[in-house]
């Protein structure tokens, strides 16, 4: 836990992304530059695995907020069928499977400190911007 890595006397300041803004989200993850992030991974496997069979180019990028996670979840979905083989294993996606690759959570600052205490940590102060879309976190360990 997050308390045994502190001194007694320590503090743990955290910085995080509390923006609930749908808009100004898909603004941010929503791009070129993200789908690009994120589908490379697929070019990775092909190239590490040495698959054969497998079209590293047949998937494309989904932004999905779920604000009842407070999660940004970046997908990709398979644009094709494909058969190919891992380590012998015939491995089949479907066109239209999706992947939930990776996951961005954007915790309000009361949410996150109610995390934080349930961790064994003692809030002391937070700052958050005027737009709620950014908050540093002042902890300490409960005594």
């Amino acid at each position: 836990t997050i308390p045994q890595f502190l001194a007694p006397d320590g503090r743990l300041i955290v910085g995080l992304d509390a923006n609930q803004d749908e808009d100004s989200l898909s603004r941010a993850y929503d791009t070129q530059a993200v789908s690009d992030f994120i589908l490379n991974i697929f070019h990775r496997i092909h190239r590490d695995l040495a698959l054969e069979q497998f079209d590293p180019n047949a998937f494309t990028y989904k932004f999905e907020w779920v604000p009842s996670d407070y999660c940004v979840k970046h997908k990709a979905i398979s644009t094709k069928n494909q058969l190919f083989k891992l380590d012998n294993t015939p491995i089949i996606l479907d066109e239209g499977e999706e992947f939930h690759i990776m996951s961005s959570f954007k915790y309000p600052y009361e949410f996150f400190q109610s995390m934080a205490i349930q961790a064994g940590l003692v809030p002391l102060d937070y700052f958050i911007d005027n737009r709620q879309r950014m908050a540093i976190h002042v902890f300490k360990v409960k005594a």
